[in-house]
């Protein structure tokens, strides 16, 4: 199977699973609890990550990764990273392929969500994961991406 085709189809299944577990949470009432849930995950895997580190990373070093943490998902003519200071930047997503998928996955499956979900659960896990290393962190959906600010506190 061909590398480009290979990441299409695991970015759909990724995304089902995203839509299916968003659409679950919302109809049974524990969206919060999903949240807060995946956000621990996904702190204790950065902790993990960072301590595999000879030094703790800088800020400049940090949001450049999450930077580059993006292109998993997106490609990387869509993201745009603006510094505003030593101790404060923003990265943009412009012409998001996930929010086109997530549209297509939904109506696909028959699920009723809001296709800029991704983004919304981002609103609410990334800052409570930035917070842990001393970041503030605003996340804000925008007409065909996103588009968040780090800064450290």
């Amino acid at each position: 199977m061909p590398l480009k085709e290979k990441y299409e189809r695991l970015l759909r299944e990724t995304q089902l699973i995203w839509v299916t577990c968003y659409a679950f949470h919302k109809e049974h009432g524990t969206m919060e609890k999903w949240l807060d849930y995946y956000a621990k995950a996904q702190k204790n895997m950065l902790v993990a990550r960072m301590s595999e580190r000879e030094s703790i990373p800088t800020f400049e070093e940090t949001v450049n990764e999450v930077a580059y943490d993006q292109q998993k998902w997106l490609p990387m003519a869509n993201i745009k990273l603006t510094w505003i200071s030593d101790t404060e930047a923003t990265i943009s997503i412009k012409n998001c392929p996930i929010i086109k998928t997530n549209d297509e996955t939904a109506k696909k499956t028959g699920l009723d969500i809001d296709s800029k979900f991704v983004c919304e659960k981002d609103t609410t896990i990334f800052p409570r994961i930035v917070k842990e290393f001393g970041m503030g962190m605003t996340h804000k959906v925008t007409e065909d991406g996103c588009r968040f600010t780090l800064k450290l506190t």
